[in-house]
């Protein structure tokens, strides 16, 4: 079948989002150029699903550009946000390797744009060692990520917690000089309560804490950490606090000396 050219801008402008996504980068041209020939474009505005928790997972998605919050909900309509998906990841890579419905409901918080490719074009993909090898990489960083979340969510109390999220934030984001220890904070608190799994009120109150005790200053949906040794302590990450298994193992080195 051949193409028009407003057929062929848009194979063009699902390649050039294709290119930036790190599960297909570096993938042989032919095998992009037929996923950016059945994939089809999905605008999504803020607070719109892509998908609910138990939708069956028959179709990949591309974040070519915004951002996507995986959510769980519970019994009370609680909203806890276990990961974000960026510019250029795939939003799940399980579907390639089952065919179970999805774990979680992913809803965007900005305009977003996604490329979808449905399960009947995966074996071009599948077929593909390379791409494989990668959706188990993928995937397995994803669930050190939940283990680690696991852990700060039911063994450390809100101040760790939040503590342990924005030294995680700050990581990922770029500093504007050295020694600035600032950290963008999400558009809104109650993302960051989700996040963390927390309410708003005690969420606003361990900030107004450490706000008041000069620790941490804020300036709009910027937070600057004014010690950063001290806030790594909050988090037991400072060189002068011991995490529990740590000294779990200083005293039996003690004992066994």
């Amino acid at each position: 079948m051949s193409l028009t050219p407003d057929d062929g801008n848009a194979v063009r402008r699902r390649r050039w989002g294709l290119d930036r996504c790190a599960l297909l980068r570096g993938l042989p041209p032919t095998l992009l150029e037929h996923i950016a020939r059945h994939s089809t474009e999905l605008n999504l505005e803020e607070g719109d699903a892509l998908f609910f928790k138990n939708d069956p997972s028959d179709f990949l998605a591309f974040v070519v550009h915004g951002r996507i919050y995986k959510l769980l909900y519970g019994p009370d309509g609680q909203e806890l946000i276990v990961d974000t998906i960026e510019s250029g990841e795939t939003v799940d890579e399980t579907p390639l390797l089952d065919t179970h419905s999805h774990t979680f409901t992913a809803v965007a918080y900005s305009a977003t744009r996604v490329l979808l490719l449905s399960r009947r074009h995966f074996p071009s993909l599948t077929c593909d060692p390379g791409v494989i090898e990668r959706a188990h990489v993928s995937l397995c960083l994803r669930l050190r990520h939940a283990v680690e979340s696991l852990e700060t969510m039911c063994l450390h109390r809100l101040e760790s917690r939040l503590a342990r999220y924005l030294l995680s934030l700050m990581h990922n984001q770029s500093r504007p000089r050295e020694g600035d220890f600032e950290v963008a904070l999400p558009p809104t608190q109650s993302i960051l309560a989700a996040m963390v799994n927390a309410s708003r009120p005690k969420l606003n109150a361990q900030l107004q804490t450490w706000h008041r005790s000069g620790l941490v200053s804020r300036k709009r949906n910027i937070l600057r950490i004014n010690d950063i040794d001290q806030f790594r302590c909050k988090a037991y990450l400072g060189r002068d606090a011991e995490r529990p298994d740590q000294r779990a193992r200083s005293t039996a080195a003690r004992r066994s000396a």
